[in-house]
């Protein structure tokens, strides 16, 4: 279907002009039309059939840095098949709710009648691309009129997103299930609603999530969850107004969070003690930016943070151990944060999804948040807040990318003058495109904590990573993994449906403690399986390219290389990720 949607002048019922000859070449041929350079033309049977998987040439028509009017917005849109070969293909088209326009031209960052450039048109297509519910998005200039009014068409193709949820993943030997049913684009409106059953090794309940990623067709957004567990309950709702653009001037946000629930303490994969815990957290803040200046954009925010994290022990635990530090805390606390982001994107195929544009985020991606808490603002007793986070990716060449970063978070008691839950990790990414269907990844991770209280061990298992082993296998203040994953990207495409690609890989890690070791652990540190773990295996992946996109199967066998207890000679690994 083609339609034509936004316009800042009137005028009438003209039949639209498609677009795109996505290849560069065309755009030299442009031909004037009227007092108007027409910049790509397509008919409009083409367009319905245009295969998103080409080149991405359409910028070449426009002067890089040039500024132009917004004119008006035409919007393209595929239904789930660009071709009907199937009956199955015909009967998703047919039943298929198609995404309104005023949703995709919501969640745009241009509006007509604004200034645009070829960077923002870029970062609108980025935008539309992360939606779930689209397989792609191209954001194609037209035509130019009166020497600077920019036509442009939005083209972008639809997903089926309406699925009854059953679902079985398993990872580190443990199950989860859900059974109900999901929905990313609700009537074709880019909103989501999940209502549903999960199961897991820890918990089993209802579940109701729903999402609107604007609200009225507005820049604001809400998240909405609502959970009834066997071991409690959980209440969750975000509203915001996100910095929608790397040039927007404001934002702000509300997150309300209330979670109680039964937490286990694990060794060996095991639960060996259980607790209740019960959480509040509440944060508010509001930003301001001065938006994008030259490469970078700096955002301030301003906000009010609290927490309060309640635990019941059993009457077991605190008479076998009663030195067992409190782990009961609150705090309240205002906070300044800065964020700082550099303009650095590049859009390739086959990292980490198969056969699918994905857009990566280079250079420097920085947070840096501080605050006090004391009794005055709610909290108990003095406390310094810190959280940090950095990021950077660069090509070393054009087949090899680098991604590292480092995070720190954690409280200081100034009462006590100690560190609490502090916690720094930092992570490295090495990416090598070797050959046309083969890329190497080499990814490595290393955490330390300080002053952890007993709800915040540092895990390491096959939830963790490391895909030989059941999960929450080994425990401490001190953490390693480290992957080695040569991937596969096929050309096979069964039914038009599904992508295939898949893995050989060695994962190695190992988590420990680096000095005393907490009482209630078991005294057996010395056994050989506390060491460093380790496991080779082979993985299958597949993507559909039909459904939703922010989804990609895993199935994975791993073989371990050290014995332990509950360690199996295979661990077989059904999950669904968001890449590869």
């Amino acid at each position: 279907m083609i339609s034509r949607t936004w316009s800042w002048r009137r005028r009438g019922t003209s039949r639209v002009l498609l677009l795109l000859a996505l290849w560069g070449p065309a755009a030299a041929a442009a031909a004037p039309d009227g007092d108007c350079q027409v910049l790509h033309e397509l008919d409009a049977e083409a367009a319905q059939t245009f295969q998103f998987e080409g080149e991405l040439g359409h910028w070449e028509a426009l002067i890089p840095r040039q500024d132009y009017r917004l004119r008006r917005i035409d919007v393209v849109r595929q239904n789930v098949f660009e071709r009907e070969d199937m009956w199955l293909h015909r009967a998703a088209n047919r039943y298929h709710v198609m995404t309104r326009e005023r949703a995709i031209l919501a969640a745009l960052p241009v509006r007509p009648g604004e200034r645009v450039d070829v960077r923002r048109l870029r970062e609108a297509e980025r935008i539309l691309r992360a939606k779930a519910y689209l397989y792609d998005a191209r954001v194609v200039p037209a035509r130019v009129c009166d020497g600077d009014q920019l036509d442009v068409y939005v083209v972008t193709r639809d997903v089926w997103t309406l699925e009854p949820r059953i679902s079985l993943d398993r990872a580190g030997g443990e199950n989860e299930i859900g059974l109900g049913i999901t929905d990313v684009n609700l009537l074709g409106l880019g909103k989501a609603l999940t209502v549903s059953y999960e199961k897991d090794a820890d918990r089993r309940g209802a579940l109701l999530w729903y999402g609107d990623p604007n609200i009225g067709g507005s820049r604001w957004a809400m998240d909405l969850t609502l959970i009834d567990n066997d071991d409690g309950e959980r209440a969750a709702l975000s509203l915001r107004r996100p910095f929608y653009e790397l040039d927007a001037r404001y934002g702000m946000f509300f997150d309300v969070d209330h979670f109680d629930r039964d937490e286990g303490l694990y060794n060996l994969s095991r639960k060996f003690w259980e607790y209740q815990a019960e959480s509040r957290v509440h944060r508010v803040a509001g930003g301001w930016s001065p938006g994008l200046e030259g490469r970078f954009v700096h955002r301030w925010l301003l906000g009010m943070g609290y927490e309060d994290h309640r635990f019941e022990l059993p009457a077991a635990f605190t008479a076998a151990f009663p030195d067992a530090p409190p782990a009961d805390r609150r705090f309240g606390y205002p906070f300044l944060a800065y964020q700082r982001i550099e303009d650095d994107f590049d859009t390739r195929m086959n990292l980490d999804r198969v056969q699918r544009t994905e857009d990566i985020a280079l250079g420097q991606r920085i947070y840096a948040e501080f605050g006090y808490s004391s009794s005055a603002t709610g909290g108990r007793g003095r406390h310094l807040i810190g959280r940090f986070r950095f990021a950077d990716a660069a090509w070393l060449t054009p087949r090899q990318l680098l991604a590292f970063g480092a995070a720190v978070s954690g409280y200081y008691d100034l009462d006590d003058d100690r560190a609490e839950n502090l916690e720094a990790d930092a992570q490295v990414a090495y990416r090598y495109r070797h050959a046309g269907s083969w890329s190497l990844l080499v990814r490595g991770s290393i955490t330390a904590a300080r002053g952890q209280t007993f709800d915040r061990q540092l895990r390491v298992g096959g939830e963790e990573g490391l895909r030989g082993f059941p999960t929450r296998y080994q425990n401490g203040n001190r953490r390693f993994l480290v992957t080695i994953e040569e991937r596969y990207y096929s050309n096979v495409y069964p039914l038009r449906m599904f992508r295939l690609g898949g893995a050989v890989f060695l994962d190695v890690g190992r988590a420990w403690y680096d000095g005393e070791v907490p009482a209630w652990l078991p005294d057996d540190r010395d056994a050989g399986y506390y060491g460093v773990l380790s496991n080779v295996g082979v993985g299958l992946r597949l993507e559909s390219t039909r459904t939703r996109g922010d989804r990609i199967l895993h199935l994975d066998l791993g073989f371990p290389l050290r014995n332990g207890p509950d360690v199996r000679s295979v661990e077989v690994t059904l999950t669904a990720k968001q890449t590869l």
